[in-house]
């Protein structure tokens, strides 16, 4: 079977949502459009697999891919007023969001393109997701670019053309007192800070 897939970014075919659902629950890696860049996905119960895959550091934490703010909610995550806020300004789009949890702080992002979407609604839960490189390496904004440096550890690539944003999520954390920029990215951080 071909590893590069192409898929639909408006109306993803069921048939390989369902099959990448598949190898997500079989532990396997699978990389994804955003509207940001291309991510690497695993069920968060192995993400051994994709820390190797990366070559990535196993302390540097693992943003999860969420299909709704209630998935995230599902998950006990605290948002308080400023994640909630921010959560019904920019969700779905490229923010990702580090908030308590019963297991530590955690980033969740809820994506604005259909494919990712589709995949953690048919995952049922929050799916662990980091850009789809090396560590240290440019961002993929193709299927064909993750698909050189991943080719040997994933199992599939949903390719649905470029990516739009070519920046990944602005990533900000959630404080009881307020928000910290951890990254700008996507959106500019003087935007999140002025609201």
């Amino acid at each position: 079977m071909n590893k590069i897939i192409q898929i639909n970014a408006n109306r993803p075919e069921p048939e390989l949502i369902r099959r990448a659902c598949e190898l997500l629950n079989a532990g396997e890696l699978v990389v994804v459009p955003t509207e940001t860049v291309y991510g690497i996905a695993c069920d968060p119960a192995h993400l051994e697999k994709l820390y190797a895959a990366k070559e990535r550091d196993r302390g540097k934490p693992v943003a999860r891919l969420a299909a709704s703010f209630e998935q995230v909610e599902a998950l006990d995550a605290k948002f308080g007023r400023h994640g909630r806020a921010l959560a019904e300004k920019y969700w779905p789009g490229p923010l990702t969001l580090v908030l308590d949890t019963p297991g530590g702080l955690t980033g969740f992002r809820v994506p604005a393109h259909e494919v990712p979407l589709a995949l953690a609604r048919a995952f049922g839960r929050p799916i662990a997701l980091t850009s789809a490189n090396k560590s240290g390496g440019a961002d993929a904004v193709t299927a064909q670019e993750a698909f050189q440096t991943l080719q040997t550890s994933v199992t599939l690539f949903l390719d649905s053309g470029e990516c739009t944003g070519k920046k990944p999520s602005t990533v900000v954390q959630c404080l009881d007192d307020g928000i910290k920029i951890l990254r700008e990215g996507a959106i500019p951080a003087a935007e999140i800070l002025s609201r």
